[in-house]
């Protein structure tokens, strides 16, 4: 039986993959930079930026997902778009950076690199070929009622620490000095 992406499903799997790339992202840059970082734009463990990213892959590539090409080229091209204009959303709003590679060869304005999209290619084939099968799995053995409350739950989290988040940001924003932007996390040893 194929996966009913309704709205709670999809509520899950931005939910699952948005920890997921937290972690992820912790993982790196203790690698990276020598030391753990609370990577993601929320005080939560949560990057929605790959959680918005998944639910829309899953949705979107749906009837795809055995073409590693399809899953490769939208894993490289996707996901440096959608980081390339967050970064510029968050550059602009809050004039700071959540990221940096320009320190990287073959970077755009330091939001996106070659190294980072071609990981992100392979890791669409990864994760669409193989883990998001088993969390769709997962997600179905949640009892309907227990899905909206989860949903429910995180959802009012998810406002209440985006507001607070906000606010942070702006707080930074306000209490920087000149032109530059302000790197809010080192990006390498």
């Amino acid at each position: 039986m194929p996966f009913e992406y309704g709205f709670y499903e999809l509520a899950l799997i931005f939910l699952f993959w948005g920890i997921a790339g937290w972690i992820v992202e912790g993982i790196d840059m203790r690698i990276e930079a020598g030391e753990f970082q609370n990577r993601g734009f929320l005080h939560m463990p949560f990057c929605p930026i790959y959680g918005v990213g998944m639910a829309l892959g899953s949705v979107g590539l749906n009837d795809v997902k055995d073409s590693y090409l399809i899953l490769f080229v939208f894993g490289v091209v996707f996901c440096s778009v959608v980081e390339y204009i967050v970064g510029g959303i968050l550059e602009k709003l809050f004039h700071s950076k959540w990221w940096d590679y320009s320190h990287m060869r073959y970077n755009i304005k330091g939001r996106v690199c070659l190294r980072n999209a071609v990981l992100f290619g392979f890791g669409a084939i990864v994760v669409f070929r193989f883990v998001e099968p088993m969390v769709e799995r997962a997600i179905v053995r949640i009892p309907p009622d227990m899905r909206v409350v989860i949903t429910v739950a995180f959802g009012i989290a998810f406002c209440i620490d985006l507001v607070a988040s906000a606010r942070r940001a702006w707080a930074y924003r306000e209490n920087q000095e000149g032109d530059e932007l302000l790197l809010l996390f080192k990006a390498h040893r």
